[in-house]
C-alpha cells in the first residue's frame, strides 16, 4: 500500500513538470491513476491465476506462456526474451573479462633490479 502512495506522490509529481497542481488537477489525476490500476487488474484476471511461486507483480510474461491447467513446464525458468539475453550474456562475458584483468594484474612479476 505504501508503495503504491508513493508511486502516486512520484507520478504527479513528475507528469506536472514540478508544478503544484490544483484540486482539480490532482481529482482528475487520481481517477486516471485509479482507472489504470484497474486496467492492471482486470489484465491479470483475464490472463489467468499464477502458481502460487510466482510473484504477482511479473506482468511481462504472454498470455500464450500461461498455462491454464496450472502446470509448468521444465523450462519455467528460461527466458525467450532475445535482447535479455543477449544482455546476460554480454553481462558474463564482461565479468569474466574483469576477473580475468584483475588476475592478471594482480599476478606476482619478478623485480626487476634496476642500476
Amino acid at each position: 500500500m505504501a508503495a503504491r502512495i508513493a508511486s502516486r506522490y512520484v507520478s504527479r509529481r513528475l507528469s506536472s513538470g514540478g508544478k503544484i497542481l490544483s484540486e482539480e488537477e490532482k481529482a482528475a489525476e487520481n481517477v486516471y491513476i485509479k482507472k489504470t490500476e484497474q486496467e492492471k487488474l482486470e489484465k491479470l484476471a483475464r490472463k489467468g491465476p499464477q502458481p502460487e511461486g510466482q510473484a504477482t507483480a511479473t506482468t511481462s510474461a504472454s498470455v500464450t506462456d500461461s498455462k491454464p491447467n496450472g502446470s509448468t513446464s521444465s523450462t519455467s525458468g528460461v527466458s525467450t526474451d532475445k535482447n535479455r539475453n543477449y544482455a546476460v550474456l554480454a553481462g558474463v562475458v564482461t565479468g569474466l573479462g574483469a576477473l580475468g584483468w584483475y588476475l592478471k594484474a594482480t599476478a606476482k612479476k619478478p623485480e626487476a633490479i634496476q642500476d
